[in-house]
């Protein structure tokens, strides 16, 4: 919009830009329209307002599906830092989270919302009783979510975050990246498994069938495997999963070991028969890692939740 003479920048609907938003989100009126609160009529007619401003369809179908064109796909970035500057201007300058009523998305592993979702609940009880987070499964595109404003932070391993493995297609000029929390991997197998009652060797370790976590249908190896792959080491996966939690209770019928990390592994050999010991391969520590874009460094309810976060963390680790 900035090349657009003065008089036609005055003459701009900004009531259209909100919902420009979430069309360029969703790429979908209907969804578009339930999460604006507005009729999908409403919606319908502020798209071809948009069309008739910048001449362009902007939505398009193909197929059975809807895209963005060229036009509406340079829009999605400057559209959702405008709207976002807009919000932020609006919003109370002190930000007090025994007041606030704001929802946050985090996308992240299964395993991760399971070890922090109860002591952060506990916490926000406490001191941020309005607020709520959606944790949503982190996938591929969650570098593309996060860019434009689907998902407010990802939590994620340090070492994916550049890789281009398992979602790491984050701007390293976008994104905030603070620490979490660091843990080392443990081995679970069946407590009545022979290798699991001595000590497991990295040979017999690699001999044996896996369960391992994978994130979708564009990454094919465990987190284990593609460390492994960087070494020549492969090893035998019988099942791969994109569910964390799923591993220990593959890991319980005997058939499979699994590799978890140190704190779903505790919890889980208190529940299941299972049995814990050291990694017997060289495995680095899960490092996990806040991601959040630049454009929210000054946005105070998010930099609180982020404390809450590793507040949350310190208690399990």
């Amino acid at each position: 919009m900035s090349d657009l003479p003065e008089t036609r920048l005055r003459s701009v609907n900004l009531n259209l830009m909100p919902i420009l938003r979430e069309i360029l989100r969703h790429r979908n009126l209907t969804r578009a329209a339930e999460t604006l609160n507005l009729t999908q009529s409403a919606v319908s007619n502020s798209l071809k307002q948009l069309r008739e401003h910048f001449d362009d369809e902007l939505l398009v179908r193909d197929g059975r599906n809807m895209r963005l064109t060229a036009v509406g796909l340079k829009l999605m970035g400057p559209v959702e830092e405008a709207v976002e500057a807009v919000r932020r201007a609006l919003m109370p300058q002190r930000f007090d989270p025994m007041e606030s009523r704001q929802r946050f998305r985090i996308a992240t592993a299964d395993y991760v919302m399971a070890i922090l979702a109860p002591p952060l609940s506990a916490l926000l009880q406490k001191e941020g009783p309005g607020m709520s987070v959606q944790m949503l499964s982190a996938r591929r595109q969650s570098g593309e979510d996060l860019r434009v404003g689907r998902v407010d932070m990802v939590i994620m391993p340090r070492r994916m975050l550049y890789s281009g493995v398992g979602g790491g297609n984050y701007e390293q000029s976008e994104a905030i990246v603070q620490p979490l929390m660091t843990e080392q991997f443990v081995v679970v197998g069946h407590e009545d498994d022979p290798d699991m009652q001595r000590s497991l060797t990295a040979k017999r370790y690699l001999e044996r069938a896996h369960a391992g976590f994978f994130l979708d249908f564009d990454v094919h190896v465990s987190l284990e495997q593609f460390h492994l792959n960087e070494t020549g080491v492969r090893q035998f996966e019988r099942i791969l999963t994109s569910s964390f939690c799923t591993l220990p209770l593959i890991a319980a019928t005997g058939s499979c070991l699994a590799l978890l990390p140190e704190s779903m592994a505790r919890s889980a050999v208190e529940t299941l028969p299972l049995k814990m010991a050291p990694s017997p391969i060289d495995m680095p520590k899960l490092e996990l890692i806040m991601v959040t874009h630049k454009r929210r460094a000054d946005d105070d309810a998010l930099n609180w939740l982020a404390t809450a976060l590793k507040r949350s963390a310190d208690q399990v680790v």
